[in-house]
């Protein structure tokens, strides 16, 4: 099944290919300050995932599999002309990078990921309470329209908090303008998008195909991989990303030290110097 992936992009075509993937709840906006700083050098494209603003939203639940969002990742690759790129992913974006970096290992120079741990990682993690805990949304994004029903209350309250909020927001509000979280209220604004996005979930968290499972034990990350970690994460522990590293010895972490979840927007100037200083 082919899919409409719309994208927004900065610098020039034939430029090398730099690819954004955005998580959840967000869209290609969350790399405004990327698309900008790395146009001089790359062909700066940041997609809507399939479910997001403009995108297409298939309804059937199988569309949302990692499998199939990851081989869709590919075909978004090979329709922008490329052969391949450095690939740059966010939260949802990066956890589907993980296994794009291995499983796709041909189509990446140079992996970015954000926030967002390796799945073998986040597995050993969700043993501890102390994850548990903090991922319980996980489990409750995975009940049927009740997700979409409360995502929409209150003019979309939930983005605020989740963004602006002292507790899970930005530590630099003007990084993050309410305009700027009208941006991502509007790329879910539907029910039918929202339930996309929610999908995500549904078809993935304790719920892998046994086939996934064996063609990524048949394959590995064979290219250099940056993992920048916020360190004010409420979501995600900060354990995760030192295990996440352990997965080879081609993964390197840098920490953001009081940034958000939302890392590449809380803190821009240190997330583009260590991706500068990573791809030189």
């Amino acid at each position: 099944m082919k899919l409409k992936i719309t994208y927004v992009a900065n610098g020039k075509r034939g430029n090398p290919l730099m690819l954004c993937v955005h998580g959840f709840p967000e869209c290609w906006y969350s790399w405004r300050f990327q698309l900008k700083e790395f146009s001089s050098k790359y062909w700066v494209v940041a997609i809507n995932l399939p479910g997001y603003a403009d995108s297409d939203k298939p309804s059937e639940l199988a569309n949302y599999t990692a499998e199939r969002l990851i081989d869709n990742l590919a075909e978004v690759v090979e329709a922008l002309g490329y052969e391949k790129g450095t690939v740059v992913a966010h939260d949802w974006g990066g956890a589907l990078v993980w296994s794009f970096a291995s499983l796709y290992s041909t189509m990446c120079d140079k992996v970015v990921i954000m926030n967002a741990p390796h799945f073998s990682a986040m597995k050993k993690m969700f043993r501890t309470l102390k994850q548990y805990r903090k991922s319980w949304y996980m489990f409750f994004f995975q009940l049927p329209w009740l997700p979409e029903m409360l995502v929409g209350c209150g003019n979309f309250h939930m983005f605020n908090e989740c963004f602006r909020g002292e507790e899970s927001g930005v530590k630099n509000l003007e990084n993050m303008t309410e305009a700027d979280v009208d941006v991502y209220k509007h790329a879910l604004h539907s029910w039918e998008a929202r339930k996309c996005a929610f999908n995500y979930y549904r078809a993935n968290i304790g719920n892998v195909s046994p086939q996934f499972i064996e063609r990524l034990k048949k394959s590995s990350i064979s290219c250099p991989l940056l993992l920048i970690w916020g360190t004010e994460d409420t979501a995600l522990s900060l354990e995760l990303a030192a295990l996440s590293a352990k997965v080879s010895n081609l993964v390197s972490v840098e920490y953001v030290a009081g940034a958000s979840h939302w890392v590449q927007q809380d803190n821009p100037e240190e997330v583009n110097k260590y991706m500068w200083k990573f791809l030189n």
